[in-house]
């Protein structure tokens, strides 16, 4: 995986500032939860024109509508997967209520408290297992174009296991672009009126170019992905 070009690509775009811009302004409106499918959209916009080679990824802000749907039926699909982990949350909910009518006090907090710790340990297992799927949600989607694939489980799946070390690698790069970021900007507005402004504008920014840069790291990681045949089920 080429890191470094993840986090460079977007200024070779001689339309980036725009571009960059009207993906600070959504963030900036994402309390309206609407502009949230079009930024996801976006990612999956960069992730397929990356997946398909074209030397300026960054898609124009013009088919709002495809954003629109993209974002909305990877968000569908991320939440499907969630599922098992409500479902687990609402027995261990059932089952904590049955332990607490036991008389004896003893028992049931000993129970309850055995419950609590079975339910944490397993949906930190699936917390795990989501954070490696969510990016093989949207990878299958991209190479397919279509909804009913992402709930092809195991091909899903198969692409989180074939790929979990890159990934894993394109997480850490976004969670150490997101700590230099973080840095910088606080390290400015300890400077008064000038040093606070450019932080202002580069925290502003910081979203959609970390997301623009994820989904380059997810494009380059769909175009290894086996175009001629679906990838091998996980199961």
């Amino acid at each position: 995986m080429d890191i470094g070009r993840a986090f460079t690509f977007i200024t070779e775009d001689d339309e980036w500032i725009t571009k960059v811009g009207i993906g600070a302004i959504l963030s900036l409106l994402s309390f309206l939860i609407l502009p949230v499918f079009l930024l996801g959209g976006y990612l999956v916009g960069v992730t397929r024109n990356v997946k398909d080679g074209l030397p300026q990824p960054l898609p124009r802000w013009t088919n709002w509508e495809k954003l629109f749907m993209d974002g909305l039926y990877v968000a569908i699909a991320q939440l499907i997967y969630t599922l098992p982990f409500w479902l687990l949350v609402c027995i261990a909910g059932v089952v904590s209520v049955g332990i607490g009518g036991v008389g004896d006090q003893d028992v049931a907090a000993a129970g309850i408290s055995a419950v609590v710790l079975v339910t944490v340990c397993l949906a930190l297992l699936f917390l795990i297992a989501l954070f490696f799927i969510s990016p093989a949600i949207v990878i299958q989607y991209v190479r397919t174009d279509e909804f009913g694939a992402t709930l092809r489980f195991g091909e899903v799946l198969g692409i989180a296991r074939d790929h979990m070390g890159k990934i894993l690698m394109a997480a850490l790069a976004a969670l150490v672009a997101s700590l230099v970021l973080s840095a910088v900007v606080g390290a400015l507005n300890v400077i008064p009126c000038l040093g606070q402004i450019v932080g202002l504008v580069i925290g502003i920014v910081a979203g959609p170019w970390l997301s623009m840069s994820i989904g380059h790291l997810y494009g380059q990681i769909a175009a290894n992905v086996d175009m001629t045949k679906p990838p091998k089920p996980a199961f």
